[in-house]
């Protein structure tokens, strides 16, 4: 009988006691989801360098990739180790230079102005341009970077550097499936300098004498520049670059790199102790010394040699976003035009297209270069190269958008 009043006595007050039975299994599963979400992302974590990446797609991630995932293989060393280089557009046939691939290893976070999301997003959404508003109207055109843009970023090698990154690591970056090999520093360079005068010298002694980058550079980004010199020089003495010329390289910096017989050395101990650093060291592809392009500002992404410069594509010069070389003080330049001065500089080019109504700059590389600028007025429509718009401008890069006020 005692046993039959419990039983009563628990179904009477079970009815009170199921909703909060309910609620806390219901609190419980809430619980455990939140840990097991949180366990999720602080063992995957959050690389920024990474997310800012993938945002943007560029070169390095279009079907032409030749890369097996988009992962980046880091640079092999042989038994002997050498790196590095200069630049100008590939001969037909010939390699061409710099690009900018990343290490598939974790980066720190990058500090860079504007930030990265902005950065890795804007390769593929500069402006392609819109209609001119009216006469009264100004153009207001914005260009980032300086120079070709194959290779190595030089702003980006030097940010990356003060950042923390080791010169194999920025080399590995911006250069893709390269080894790393040993070659003789006493080789003779015959050197075609600014006098004009050509002069034999070891390898050692014409690196102590260019005059690429300032002694305050950081010690890593010199380290970068002169393994990519070094194997620039091998590259210019393979393809018999100036050989008809009696030399193997010239001194000018816009067509191989820049030197100075007269450079006094006892001003520059720290780029001569990267050149002692990294002696010997050059970089090879596929058994031959690449042809290491480098350029002063990528303005936030390198690009395919092949599409600055023609030519067949360079497996280790592929574009790549670089947000590192945002922090330059020289990263952007702008140029102020009215409606009637733009017209009339496209006149005194033989482009004039009368009233100006539109700038097309849709066409441009994966890295975001105008490849060709294209103007309509009320006299027609006429064409003309990136570049030959972006000298017109002012600027020294084809990587440039506008807008109006």
């Amino acid at each position: 009988m005692e046993l039959k009043n419990n039983l009563i006595y628990f179904l009477r007050g079970a009815k009170y006691r199921l909703p909060s039975v309910f609620l806390g299994l219901v609190v419980l599963l809430l619980v455990a989801s939140t840990c097991l979400l949180v366990a999720d992302r602080v063992d995957g974590g959050v690389d920024i360098a990474r997310v800012a990446e993938l945002m943007e797609p560029g070169p390095g991630r279009d079907s032409d990739d030749t890369r097996s995932g988009g992962s980046f293989p880091p640079v092999k060393r042989s038994a002997e180790e050498e790196p590095g280089g200069a630049g100008e557009p590939p001969q037909a046939g010939q390699p061409a230079a710099d690009t900018a691939p990343e290490a598939a290893a974790a980066q720190p976070q990058i500090q860079a102005s504007p930030p990265l999301q902005v950065i890795a997003s804007r390769a593929n959404a500069l402006s392609a341009g819109s209609e001119v508003p009216g006469p009264e109207a100004v153009f207001v055109f914005k260009g980032y970077g300086r120079a070709h843009g194959v290779g190595l970023c030089m702003d980006g090698v030097k940010y990356r550097a003060l950042a923390g990154h080791s010169y194999m690591d920025i080399i590995n970056y911006y250069y893709t499936g390269v080894t790393l090999t040993q070659v003789d520093e006493s080789q003779p360079i015959r050197v075609k300098g600014r006098d004009g005068q050509v002069r034999t010298l070891p390898m050692k002694e014409y690196l102590y004498r260019l005059v690429e980058e300032p002694e305050d550079y950081p010690a890593e980004g010199l380290k970068v520049l002169y393994v990519a010199a070094r194997t620039y020089t091998l590259s210019c003495m393979a393809r018999g670059k100036h050989a008809q010329g009696g030399y193997d390289i010239c001194s000018s910096g816009s067509c191989c790199q820049a030197f100075s017989e007269n450079k006094d050395l006892s001003k520059y101990p720290n780029n001569i102790a990267a050149v002692n650093a990294t002696a010997g060291q050059a970089l090879f592809y596929d058994g031959s010394p690449i042809t290491a392009a480098y350029c002063g500002s990528c303005g936030g992404h390198t690009d395919n040699n092949e599409d600055v410069w023609g030519g067949q594509p360079m497996p280790y010069l592929r574009g790549r976003p670089d947000p590192y070389c945002a922090s330059s003080p020289r990263f952007t330049s702008v140029t102020e035009l009215s409606v009637s001065q733009l017209e009339s500089r496209l006149a005194s080019a033989g482009l004039g297209v009368g009233s100006l109504r539109l700038v097309d700059l849709s066409n441009r590389t994966p890295g975001g270069r105008v490849k060709v600028a294209r103007f309509t007025g009320s006299s027609g429509t006429r064409e003309m190269s990136g570049l030959a718009f972006a000298k017109l401008l002012g600027f020294t890069g084809s990587r440039y958008e506008y807008s109006f006020r």
